[in-house]
């Protein structure tokens, strides 16, 4: 039977679990005392059974391996940018604290004291929950291998993220599309750009992707098949968010269609399907640049942004216009499951929890069925 011992070391208590294996004395080292009580329940449990421990006393890793390890094991079946937000929240704020700490030595009480930390350094609730999923990530990768018994994030309270209605989408009327696409228009084709995200509702980085073959103008739709987004300096090709983000997205404005035959008939690429079909700009002029990709937040800086100030109309995001999409959708008339097809959501429980207080309130209908059944005889039969 294993027994642990505590001991003392230079940097503080360490507990050591020691036990015999096939007549050969054995030993694993631990900085907390419940992590030793429960690997050493394991190999009693092992002993028991007649399976050898060899495998249970190895250098335990620091979080930094793990982090790697249950990158590596993950991003196969990730998206690029996913990837890519792990990684960012590992190198700003979960590696700099734990990185070099032994996996095993990483209690709750330390995640608590990190996610304090983070809100008293002012943090928005919602990004502490980004570095705590990151962080649960790799624990949860440790407990799966066996290299904790314990996940240490499990329970820990975490600061309440605002609601939806704290964070409204902004909306804009036709006519206000309208006013900020005209305003753009002699800084073509950014006019365009503007009616476009506005009435396909294409997420900014499907618009960036849109090739010359996936404008289909023929058959009066736009083919949603790739995405294309920066990540840390360097351009990442992609396929849309889910499976249901692929897609047909119908062009309903007669003049954004018109408009986009212009914009393909001028286009210099446009016999070469896989060539982009929104220009970039050339650096550090107003030239396009063809053989460029399209910078969304560039574009909202020195482009968007100025109209509305300019027409008086609130500030909003890029995203606002795919917002915008879907309010006039549902203005007009359009079914929810329509909407949520169109915009690539995975459900319609999506769309409700986003747009429902936009849903047309006109019950005239449901009051004349209602009154209806009221005068039926045989109610009162």
């Amino acid at each position: 039977m294993s027994h642990v011992r505590e001991v003392a070391r230079k940097s503080g208590r360490a507990y050591e679990v020691r036990w015999r294996d096939g007549g050969r004395e054995r030993q694993r080292t631990f900085t907390v005392k419940r992590e030793a009580e429960r690997f050493a329940a394991r190999v009693d449990v092992a002993v028991q059974d007649g399976t050898t421990t060899a495998g249970m006393v190895r250098q335990v890793k620091t979080v930094a391996e793990v982090v790697e390890a249950s990158l590596a094991a993950s991003a196969p079946r990730l998206k690029p940018r996913t990837v890519d937000g792990y990684r960012r929240s590992y190198d700003l704020r979960v590696l700099p604290r734990f990185g070099t700490t032994r996996i095993s030595a990483v209690t709750s009480e330390a995640v608590e004291r990190w996610v304090a930390d983070m809100v008293g350094e002012g943090l928005a609730p919602a990004t502490v929950h980004h570095q705590y999923v990151a962080l649960a990530k790799a624990m949860k990768y440790a407990a799966r291998h066996r290299l904790i018994t314990h996940n240490p994030c499990v329970g820990v309270e975490l600061p309440r993220v605002a609601n939806r209605d704290d964070f409204a989408p902004v909306f804009l009327t036709m006519a206000d599309v309208e006013r900020v696409a005209a305003a753009l228009d002699d800084r073509a084709p950014y006019g365009t750009l503007v009616r476009f995200a506005a009435y396909s509702g294409l997420r900014a980085a499907e618009i960036t992707g849109l090739r010359v073959r996936d404008v289909n103008l023929a058959a009066g739709h736009v083919e949603v098949r790739q995405t294309l987004q920066r990540m840390r300096g360097r351009l990442v090709y992609g396929t849309p968010k889910s499976a249901h983000s692929t897609r047909n997205v119908p062009l309903v404005d007669r003049g954004l269609i018109a408009e986009l035959r212009r914009l393909m008939m001028t286009h210099p690429k446009s016999g070469e399907p896989d060539a982009l079909f929104w220009p970039g700009r050339g650096l550090g002029s107003h030239a396009l640049d063809y053989d460029g990709v399209l910078d969304v937040g560039s574009f909202r800086r020195n482009y968007f942004r100025p109209a509305l100030r300019e027409l008086g109309l609130p500030e909003m995001r890029f995203h606002d216009l795919r917002h915008t999409a879907a309010s006039l959708w549902l203005a007009a008339g359009f079914s929810t499951w329509q909407v949520s097809r169109r915009l690539g959501h995975a459900n319609t429980n999506t769309t409700d929890a986003i747009y429902a207080h936009l849903y047309p309130s006109d019950y005239s209908d449901d009051v004349a069925r209602f009154e209806a059944l009221r005068a039926s005889p045989g109610l009162h039969g």
